[in-house]
């Protein structure tokens, strides 16, 4: 499956939906169920691994208009879920709630956190044939930074996947030189998995404009689409 066919695909399915009026409702009443996995040359069958950051004691960035990272991410990361089942591809999620279960020696914020991020890892290097995809939002110290950032692991494959989902949402972040695909170096989870891995910062919760945007459903499915068609087009 080329670029454009891929894209072509998933915005023909968002477009279904706004059609109908009622887009995010259609799409997070979708379940993948026994939807067929798509399949990797030489990797037999691929599973996306959708990870919405943050969560629980962990709410990460705070936006402002008062909005947790932690929700943002997760809203996201069920509609890219949602869209992949459209066309076939199972995901798991590392999270489908904001509340998490942490073992009782788990006392502290930073005890919990460090917890999750492990045992998100552990789940994600357990799943067979794993493609992850990481959901996350940016925050700066002024408002002047915006758009999205895709952050990939030291992983086969994983630079090329983070490439092809920059460029693609920047259609709908719009530009912004400074950011650019990089490798994430200081990122447990894209340095401790061994499968093909990316992070994607949605956008700055610090740029008030971007903040609203990132908090709209209909601009979180167009996020959506575009994560999904770059995950069919990268493991095509």
């Amino acid at each position: 499956m080329n670029k454009a066919f891929a894209i072509r695909l998933v915005c023909a399915a968002v477009a279904v939906c706004l059609v109908a009026g009622a887009a995010v409702n259609i799409c997070l009443s979708l379940r993948p169920g026994t939807a067929a996995r798509v399949r990797v040359p030489g990797r037999n069958i691929a599973t996306l691994v959708l990870d919405p950051g943050h969560g629980g004691a962990d709410g990460g960035a705070v936006s402002v208009t008062g909005t947790s990272e932690s929700a943002i991410n997760m809203e996201i990361a069920e509609r890219c879920r949602a869209l992949a089942g459209l066309f076939g591809v199972t995901a798991e999620m590392t999270r489908d709630s904001e509340e998490l279960q942490y073992p009782d020696d788990a006392s502290t914020i930073r005890a919990k956190k460090v917890w999750d991020t492990k045992h998100r890892t552990e789940f994600i290097n357990s799943t067979e044939n794993a493609v992850l995809i990481s959901i996350h939002q940016n925050k700066y110290t002024t408002a002047g930074p915006h758009g999205c950032q895709v952050l990939y692991a030291p992983t086969v494959g994983s630079r090329e996947l983070a490439e092809g989902l920059q460029e693609l949402l920047r259609q709908v972040a719009g530009e912004d030189k400074r950011n650019a695909a990089q490798i994430g170096k200081e990122i447990y989870i894209m340095n401790h998995v061994t499968c093909p891995a990316v992070l994607v910062e949605c956008g700055f919760v610090s740029n008030v404009v971007e903040a609203k945007r990132l908090e709209d459903p209909k601009y979180q499915l167009k996020l959506a689409a575009m994560i999904v068609g770059g995950y069919l087009e990268g493991i095509s």
